[in-house]
């Protein structure tokens, strides 16, 4: 495709850093160009030559090159980089496609050599007679958080039939490559015409290839022409899928605490030891937590069975001495008062048992300074709940050494909480009014200020959550297309793309003894 004059004045003077950065009093300019003593020129045509010689204006280093030197097309053999007082050198050891326009972006890969100033620009040359003008640009989020995929690598391809789909970004190195920015945003700059597949991909080994460990994100419609209607495109970004449930990664915290991780929740999963655990829950369901039930020993031995498959653990501990520690406690007393439907919650930081808790060390402290014992239970191996107490203040006393854990750890000194409940009428309602219909069942979920899902609605045009604590909260929407009841991720080899996930555009604050009430417009939510 032939380009006016115009297209020719820009890249020949082009070359100018798209950003300058400081570095000293002295020296705050990166490296420029002396394009007179430049070969190719930026914007050559019918180029023949087999090395790219760049002057400088200043002596120059090069940083990782071979990461932040980017050319498209890219060569099948990674070219030579050479940098010798003000010049580099680009040296292509196979010959240059024939009529193609080539670009190589300098991602902050030359800097001069005193204050470590650098840049980043674009440098276009063709073999051919006139330079491709075609371009694609758009942007990658999170399917789930809707937040902007940063850093990924954009691939481009074109469309051919020896490789299947499904398995072009594991098994190809892509023709055409970009960044996305901190934004999400990219560009692909100097297309030929024609049909391509289009991935983005979380190159974290910068491989230029797809790995099982790394998001992605694909276009379903698995193809994109290019042409001289500008293209943009959005596209979400996803963990690979949760069927190839494995053990990622097992903690053992001193004396006796096992977390098991895994890449994704499996179906099923069962654990044989040579010594007794104790599990505790953990309400998540790619983690689990287990604590051995006796001192741990340096010949213990775990295997895991997930999804009926077994696979055994290295051993957890070695032989070492275990020092004298106090057995720590919390308390969900929040600024002296706790929720009116909770009751007081002891939690240890070893498990304990009942055997180990002494009654009469436990106890309320009167007015009149008498004590009175408490009645209590045991819950999820770690937490004492205290029965019902009056809505007056009381104050709790615990006792040095009146708990012990599993492994002999104890209460170290006497401890004493004061506290009272909240009225009923302390808590807040939300109510939620919104202006859309789906054509799947929705789920809404609502979520704390640390972004936690505290409760779950079925979308409506109406819905209230009640009993709140006051507080910054957001909503969450998933547009719930299997009806299993909780977001889908995408699926590469069905070609399905993950469950649309829209979220509030505020902080909704809810105040005590308040109904707050928002419209929520999702014709105008940006997804």
């Amino acid at each position: 495709m032939k380009y006016a004059h115009w297209i020719i004045w820009i890249l020949l003077t082009g070359c100018a850093q798209i950003s300058i950065l400081t570095g000293g009093a002295d020296d705050v300019y990166a490296p420029e160009i002396d394009s007179a003593k430049t070969f190719p020129v930026n914007g050559q045509t019918n180029f023949t030559g087999d090395r790219v010689h760049l002057k400088f204006k200043e002596y120059i280093t090069l940083v990782k090159p071979n990461d932040n030197i980017i050319i498209t097309p890219r060569p099948g053999i990674t070219p030579t980089y050479t940098a010798h007082n003000k010049t580099l050198e680009i040296l292509f050891h196979e010959p240059l496609a024939e009529n193609t326009t080539y670009t190589i972006n300098f991602n902050r890969a030359v800097a001069d050599i005193t204050e470590r100033n650098d840049s980043i620009f674009q440098y276009v040359f063709s073999t051919g007679s006139y330079i491709d003008s075609l371009a694609v640009k758009g942007r990658v989020t999170d399917a789930f958080t809707n937040r902007p995929s940063a850093d990924f690598l954009v691939a481009l391809y074109p469309m051919q039939n020896e490789v299947q789909f499904d398995s072009i970004p594991y098994k190809l190195k892509p023709t055409y490559i970009s960044q996305t920015d901190a934004s999400g945003q990219f560009r692909l700059n100097y297309l030929k015409y024609g049909v391509y597949y289009l991935f983005a991909i979380h190159d974290k080994n910068k491989n230029l290839l797809l790995d099982s460990d790394e998001a992605f994100a694909f276009m379903p419609e698995r193809t994109i022409l290019v042409n001289n209607d500008y293209a943009y495109v959005s596209m979400k970004s996803f963990e690979r899928e949760s069927g190839n449930a494995q053990v990622e990664k097992v903690n053992f915290t001193a004396p006796g605490k096992v977390e098991i991780l895994f890449t994704a929740a499996p179906d099923s999963f069962d654990i044989k030891t040579s010594c007794e655990l104790l599990r505790e829950e953990t309400g998540s369901r790619d983690s689990l937590v287990y604590w051995l039930a006796t001192n741990p020993t340096p010949k213990m031995r775990f295997e895991v069975v997930i999804n009926g498959v077994a696979d055994t653990l290295k051993p957890l501990y070695k032989s070492s001495p275990v020092s004298i520690r106090a057995l720590l406690l919390e308390s969900n007393i929040q600024e002296g008062k706790i929720m009116p439907d909770e009751m007081l919650e002891l939690t240890f930081s070893e498990p304990v048992s009942l055997s180990s808790i002494n009654p009469e060390g436990i106890k309320i402290l009167n007015p009149d300074s008498t004590f009175t014992p408490v009645s209590f239970e045991l819950k999820n191996l770690r937490t004492l709940v205290i029965a019902d107490t009056s809505g007056k203040p009381v104050t709790l006393v615990v006792d040095s050494a009146a708990v012990s854990s599993v492994y002999g750890a104890a209460v170290q000194k006497t401890q004493s909480f004061t506290f009272e409940k909240y009225q009923s009428s302390y808590y807040g309602s939300l109510i939620v009014t919104t202006d859309s219909v789906f054509t799947s069942p929705c789920l809404v979920y609502l979520l704390n200020a640390n972004g936690e899902s505290i409760d779950t609605a079925v979308y409506s045009p109406r819905f209230v959550f009640e009993n709140l604590v006051p507080g910054d909260y957001q909503l969450r929407l998933v547009v719930d297309e299997d009806q299993n009841g909780y977001w889908t991720t995408g699926s590469f080899q069905e070609a399905r793309i993950p469950e649309k996930v829209i979220y509030f555009n505020e902080t909704i604050q809810v105040k005590s003894k308040w109904e707050k009430e928002v419209d929520w417009l999702l014709k105008s939510s940006e997804n």
